[in-house]
């Protein structure tokens, strides 16, 4: 009987143990998958930022990695042709949003999903690019943040003419992948032809074109190197400018503080922090149980100029006070 009692209790015990352990391995399943389809390089300085001010914005909010949730990564390397497999690869993870900085990177995960919440980190124009019905009311399973770069480009531009006042021919980077680029290239096309400025182009879809693109751009001769607005070539920001500085160019761009500090000239674009608060404002929404059609895209507000003095006096150039005492931060 003894034997019996003690069988029945080991048995009892196994039990427990075991069914302590499924609530447990239940407990860890339960912790919600933000995954991210990332444009660039996962040690680009972008990237880099990308996750920790991420990061930084939920824990503001209350939300603790490895508790309240937990990343999950994909990076394309700044070549477009690998986001429908990342996605893929990061959809097997049942993630309760999947986070994404462009535009392509938008529409390989909802070829594969139209019910899983995307959270766009700074996508230009949205609406003319068709992911969203309005800024107001998404619809579909988007929302996010917008770059507002349709406006920003032509601050820049006056920017470049007040600090360079005579260049006369301006290349203008583009990602050719990028549906968003050529209204853009149109657009400042527009606003420069009375200003006895022209504007040629130059395409980087992947890494390996760099070199060729910089070549061309070494037949061009610009007085400028104008990189327009994706996040494919924000990763690629240090590369850039040390092929820019190699041909004593001067780069400017709307891509954030990296750029500046990988040796742009200046760059000119939205506070990464408030770009990126809203964003995990956003995220807990959706993780609190939130329809993604229903949560306005929320623009930024606040903009900084960043100036690098130390590329200014490699290139020999003098900034005009007037713009330095505009500058939200001199790189020295």
């Amino acid at each position: 009987m003894r034997r019996r009692a003690f069988s029945t209790f080991l048995g009892g015990a196994a039990a427990a143990t075991t069914a302590w352990s499924s609530v447990l391995s239940a407990q860890q399943k339960a912790i919600p998958v933000i995954a991210f389809l990332n444009s660039g390089a996962a040690d680009a300085g972008a990237s880099k930022a990308l996750m920790t001010l991420t990061e930084a914005g939920l824990r503001e909010i209350g939300l603790v990695q490895g508790r309240d949730y937990v990343f999950e990564t994909a990076w394309a390397n700044s070549d477009s042709s690998r986001f429908p497999a990342l996605a893929a690869q990061l959809l097997a993870r049942n993630p309760a949003a999947v986070v994404v900085s462009t535009i392509l990177a938008v529409k390989a995960v909802q070829a594969l999903s139209r019910t899983v919440p995307i959270v766009m980190t700074g996508m230009n124009d949205p609406v003319a690019a068709g992911l969203v019905a309005s800024l107001a009311r998404p619809g579909g399973n988007i929302t996010g943040v917008s770059t507002m770069a349709e406006d920003v480009l032509l601050k820049l531009i006056g920017l470049m003419r007040e600090a360079l006042p005579d260049v006369r021919s301006l290349t203008v980077m583009t990602n050719p992948t990028n549906p968003s680029n050529p209204p853009m290239v149109d657009m400042l096309k527009r606003h420069v032809a009375s200003q006895g400025l022209s504007i040629a182009t130059i395409g980087v879809g992947a890494p390996a074109d760099l070199d060729a693109a910089f070549a061309e751009m070494a037949r061009q001769r610009p007085g400028a190197l104008f990189v327009l607005t994706d996040n494919s070539l924000q990763a690629l920001a240090e590369p850039i400018n040390t092929r820019a500085l190699a041909q004593r160019v001067p780069a400017f761009a709307n891509l954030g503080d990296t750029f500046a500090r990988a040796g742009g000239l200046f760059d000119y674009s939205r506070d990464p922090e408030e770009a990126f608060q809203s964003v995990a404002r956003l995220l807990k929404k959706i993780l609190g149980g939130a329809a993604t059609a229903d949560l306005a895209i929320e623009q930024p507000t606040t903009f900084k100029l960043y100036v690098n003095m130390k590329t200014a006096k490699a290139l020999g150039l003098t900034i005009p006070p007037s713009i330095l005492d505009r500058a939200d931060e001199v790189i020295a």
